[in-house]
């Protein structure tokens, strides 16, 4: 088994002593011990005395009692009493299950760095002991739901068998979303009936959607779970989020009405998905209130930075644009490429509206560069952006050097996918065009349709230079 850290979720340590027919009785005097263990450890003893002699014949008291211990991490004191019944009730399978779950439990807490070995051993004999106890199956599986999904689907599968109407699905979700396995627990809450969960596994799911980037499933929980349970703030919050992640902008803003008079404190990213809902509403000075509410509540924050230069954009003010612009790249050392086209653009919408069009157009381009040596990726893509600027511009030879340096980078790449053979593919039209119409030179011209007419044999200005019949 490979080495692997896990936790048993709280929930399921409650589950030990609850998941066997319970009496009344022995959950109430159980209730000032557990108090006790927490605040007068030293009175806990005789007290854990007169509570085992009172249900000294009930396994399921014994195991509330262990279980109890377990909370308060005294594992000898758990272990204890979990080897007392596996002793004592040697004939009821049921109560040596919830015993070795129990001793599967106090390892799981006790060895949280460890590879779940001895956990998953006593998961297995409680398994085997009572195959009609889903808790064996359901902790057993959570030790491996980040080592082999592969386990963890056939230990469900024998679960299902045993008990076919038990809640796998949700459980199993609900244990992936405690590892943190965000897609398995949208796959397992995907086939859940809503109406089948409870309050809690409704915020894991809109969680787990969100995060696996099911924005238009999120939205739909959300929904579902705000209508249901009105005063959960999650579902407003999320549900304003993935409304704008799905360009319901007018939705976000009903949904951020809601959200935002509800009590809780609000975080940067909260203004910043309220800014961007107004933004895509086309309210942009209310939009900019929201990006800079995102700043005061954390100054640390980038994206309000980026929607703040989109928003002035869009609203024709570059000068503005362009500051908050350069703001954020010089506060986000992870800029994408995204942004700096971002920057670029708006270089480029200052010199098309005639302001200092050849610097403009010259630090547009100097973004490309720097975007071509960050990204070696999507160099050829800078490159063809960059040409494309440098020809609007006027600097035709500038940007025949962009189209040259793409036909450098691909010409010889034998693993080129679709989208870089359609750069070399422009390319070499720009450069064949460039040098025969511009620079009415078709010996020039004529290498670079030799190599466009291996890659488009249709194109007509490369059979034409070359001299080949159109009709073929």
């Amino acid at each position: 088994m490979k080495t692997m850290k896990y936790f048993v979720v709280g929930a399921m340590l409650s589950i030990t002593a609850t998941s066997m027919a319970q009496e009344v009785d022995f959950n109430t005097a159980l209730q000032p011990i557990a108090q006790a263990m927490k605040e007068n450890p030293t009175a806990v003893e005789k007290m854990a005395k007169t509570y085992m002699g009172q249900f000294k014949k009930d396994p399921n008291a014994l195991i509330a009692l262990g279980s109890a211990y377990l909370t308060v991490k005294n594992f000898d004191k758990a272990d204890e009493i979990a080897d007392m019944v596996i002793l004592k009730y040697k004939k009821d399978m049921a109560a040596q299950a919830e015993a070795y779950i129990l001793k599967g439990d106090i390892e799981a807490i006790k060895d949280q760095a460890g590879d779940g070995g001895s956990a998953a051993s006593h998961y297995a004999t409680a398994m085997s002991l009572d195959p009609k106890n889903p808790q064996g199956y359901m902790r057993y599986a959570a030790v491996y739901r980040t080592i082999s999904p592969k386990i963890v689907e056939q230990t469900y599968a024998k679960l299902r068998e045993e008990l076919p109407n038990f809640p796998i699905d949700a459980e199993a979700a609900h244990s992936f979303f405690g590892g943190g396995l965000f897609a398995k627990a949208f796959e397992n809450y995907a086939k859940c009936n809503l109406d089948q969960l409870d309050e809690a596994k409704l915020v894991e799911y809109v969680i787990a959607a969100f995060q696996t980037g099911k924005h238009a499933d999120a939205l739909k929980v959300a929904t579902y779970g705000g209508n249901k349970f009105a005063k959960n703030a999650t579902f407003a919050q999320l549900g304003m989020w993935s409304a704008v992640e799905n360009k319901k902008f007018d939705e976000a803003l009903k949904i951020a009405q809601r959200y935002f008079a509800m009590d809780g404190d609000k975080n940067a990213t909260d203004y910043t998905y309220f800014g961007k809902a107004f933004l895509g509403a086309e309210q942009y000075t209310d939009a900019l209130a929201q990006f800079n509410k995102a700043l005061e509540v954390s100054a640390d924050a980038t994206e309000p930075l980026a929607r703040i230069s989109e928003t002035y954009k869009k609203m024709g003010d570059e000068d503005k644009a362009l500051e908050y612009s350069e703001i954020y790249m010089q506060k986000n050392p992870n800029a994408s490429p995204s942004d700096y086209a971002n920057l670029a653009g708006i270089y480029a919408a200052k010199a098309e509206k005639g302001i200092d069009p050849a610097v403009n157009y010259k630090k547009s381009i100097g973004i490309y560069d720097k975007m071509a040596a960050k990204f070696p990726v999507i160099a050829s893509w800078a490159h063809m952006i960059a040409a494309g600027i440098a020809d609007k511009s006027g600097d035709t030879d500038l940007g025949a050097s962009y189209n040259q340096k793409i036909v450098d980078e691909l010409w010889t790449k034998t693993n080129r996918d679709a989208d870089e053979t359609g750069y070399l593919t422009q390319a070499l039209r720009l450069l064949g065009f460039h040098y025969w119409s511009d620079k009415n030179d078709l010996e020039a011209a004529k290498p670079y349709y030799e190599k466009l007419i291996t890659i488009d044999p249709t194109d007509k200005n490369a059979k034409a230079a070359l001299g080949i019949d159109l009709d073929e």
